[in-house]
């Protein structure tokens, strides 16, 4: 009798802290027309320690998702939260999707929206996830982008192959270039994302260039396309994406390129970036 009693307490105390070592993830927000996956994702990382990740997990906008606590990157759409997420137990954490609607100085038959990465904000996000995963946060390709619309496949998954797995070895590699050693050291001496930084040029067009080192110890400039974040749209329509940097171009014979910001302000710090006045942030608006 004890020993069964001894088993039920212990089985109690066992589902109690189950049930403690979790909480919610819940993303607010109205999709626009055509921003087609509509799923949020989240990647719970250990950020005691680089590259130990979790799977990622899809779900549904407006409903909390149970998940383990911990600390997560968070995805829309391909427009990526600024900052670490943190879950804790038998709380729900919400965060909200900011719509833009297309700048009255873009006109023209389609409209694309795009990442800006000649914005502070956007260049951190890619050192926040290139930091903690090891890896780009979303898979594309030369068209297309996010999870839903590619198959999985090596040939067609542009980003997911960058990893710096070779910089574990690189010095036992008797043909590696200097170059190679000297940016591989770079990589694993980081003890932050924004010492990241000397991997990637960011080039004005929203386009930018990652130094990827193979093996046996090359550097490889691999240029990255402009990063969509909905498909085509009008000018009536209008996109969700979570506060950062993004570009407006029009598809006319005479395209127009406008900037804009989501849910950020000059003078805020994100992830311990300064968003001041002297940041490319701060020049973004309708500008053309």
């Amino acid at each position: 009798m004890k020993k069964w009693s001894l088993t039920l307490i212990l089985s109690l105390f066992a589902q109690a802290a189950l049930a403690q070592a979790t909480g919610s993830l819940q993303v607010y927000g109205e999709a626009g027309r055509f921003q087609l996956f509509q799923k949020v994702k989240a990647v719970r990382c250990d950020t005691s320690q680089r590259g130990v990740c979790d799977a990622a997990v899809f779900f549904d906008l407006n409903k909390p998702h149970a998940v383990p606590t911990g600390d997560y990157l968070v995805g829309f759409e391909n427009s990526i939260y600024p900052s670490i997420v943190k879950v804790t137990a038998g709380q729900t954490t919400t965060l909200k999707l900011e719509k833009l609607s297309v700048p009255s100085g873009v006109r023209g038959q389609k409209i694309r929206v795009y990442r800006d990465f000649n914005a502070t904000i956007e260049q951190q996000k890619v050192f926040l996830t290139m930091y903690y995963m090891k890896r780009h946060f979303f898979r594309l390709n030369d068209s297309n982008f996010g999870d839903l619309y590619l198959t999985g496949s090596w040939e067609r998954d542009f980003v997911q192959r960058f990893t710096y797995e070779t910089c574990d070895r690189i010095d036992s590699y008797p043909k590696s270039s200097l170059s190679a050693k000297g940016l591989c050291a770079g990589w694993n001496k980081a003890k932050d994302p924004g010492q990241l930084r000397e991997l990637f040029s960011f080039g004005s067009d929203g386009t930018f260039t990652e130094m990827w080192v193979t093996y046996p110890g090359d550097v490889f400039p691999a240029k990255h396309p402009r990063y969509l974040v909905s498909t085509p749209l009008t000018e009536s329509d209008f996109v969700a994406v979570f506060p950062g940097a993004y570009r407006f171009v029009s598809e006319s014979k005479n395209a127009k390129s406008v900037g804009t910001r989501a849910g950020v302000q000059e003078n805020e710090t994100i992830q311990g970036i300064s968003l001041n006045v002297d940041s490319p942030l701060s020049s973004l608006g309708e500008d053309e």
